[in-house]
């Protein structure tokens, strides 16, 4: 999730170093249309449960590339980032429990509040920096909403086609293409040559997101929707030293401090999943040795039953 969150944070990067954030929003999901259709000779159909998951999630990852580039049209890349980001892994973990039943164990909650209160750092200091700015802070809101909606989604898809693989590949073709289609719709024959313009761009880009979002599919299919979540929020640290080191955005105590929080809440949710990744191996050792017994006893008890 580590380097999912590092591919996320550096296709953030791209688009809002670009003069058309929404144009190159578009050519990424170009790319990531054409990247993930050359699978779909490999993969399964989804079930007819999982379609009207596919649909709805359409809206939220639309809604979601809408509000980013108007938050980076407003915004540094280190202040737009960070409230689109904010409470994402509470209310996302809030929902799993209430809607799919994902209680998330003592350290597992411990590190997604960290996070969160790191990211809502950040995202206070952004406000603070840009206030009057309410089309950045809506922006920003915005986007987080949408995250939020389409990471539980998302979780449930892939849970109900048992197949995190074959969602993925579908949710990719249908969602991207279907973006494209719509910004072919707003601007007509004029979006080729703004596509063209900004081509290396888009591509780089879109290979850095589609294999990031096949990773946040592949670890939904793997544990609880708010800690997956609150693990992509680390994105936010490699957004904020982007923004430093490359477009010498500012080094502030907050900024440090709350990378210094989202650091030790990730520490936190990896020695939670040592320890349940222990705790199953003592149970399935238990387990076998008690298969064990059962059938010496069943082995010594054969003959005198005889």
């Amino acid at each position: 999730m580590l380097s999912a969150a590092a591919l996320h944070a550096s296709w953030h990067a791209l688009v809002k170093s670009s003069d058309d954030q929404l144009t190159v929003l578009t050519g990424m999901s170009l790319v990531a249309a054409l990247v993930a259709a050359l699978f779909l000779p490999f993969v399964a159909l989804p079930p007819a449960a999982v379609w009207p998951v596919l649909v709805l999630s359409l809206f939220f990852h639309s809604g979601y590339r809408f509000s980013l580039a108007q938050a980076y049209t407003h915004g540094d890349l280190g202040a737009a980032y960070p409230l689109a980001r904010g409470l994402v892994p509470i209310v996302t973990m809030a929902i799993g429990v209430w809607a799919l039943g994902q209680v998330p164990s003592h350290g597992q909650l411990a590190g997604v509040v960290v996070i969160s209160t790191g990211v809502c750092w950040l995202a206070l200091e952004a406000v603070r920096q840009f206030q009057g700015k309410l089309l950045l802070a809506g922006a920003g809101a915005g986007a987080g909403a949408m995250v939020a909606g389409y990471s539980v989604l998302d979780s449930y898809g892939v849970t109900l086609s048992r197949d995190w693989l074959s969602f993925t590949v579908w949710l990719i073709v249908i969602d991207s293409g279907s973006f494209v289609l719509l910004m072919f719709l707003l601007r007509g024959r004029a979006l080729g040559g703004e596509l063209a313009a900004v081509r290396q761009r888009t591509l780089l880009s879109g290979l850095l997101g589609v294999l990031s979002f096949a990773v946040f599919l592949w670890a939904l299919s793997r544990g609880p929707v708010g800690a997956v979540t609150a693990l992509r929020q680390t994105s936010i640290l490699f957004a904020v030293l982007i923004g430093m080191f490359l477009y010498r955005e500012k080094r502030t105590f907050h900024r440090v401090a709350a990378a210094a929080l989202i650091i030790g809440g990730v520490m936190l949710i990896a020695s939670s999943w040592q320890m349940l990744l222990h705790a199953t191996r003592v149970i399935r050792r238990n387990n076998l040795d008690m298969r064990m017994h059962i059938r010496r006893f069943t082995r010594y008890a054969n003959p005198i039953s005889n």
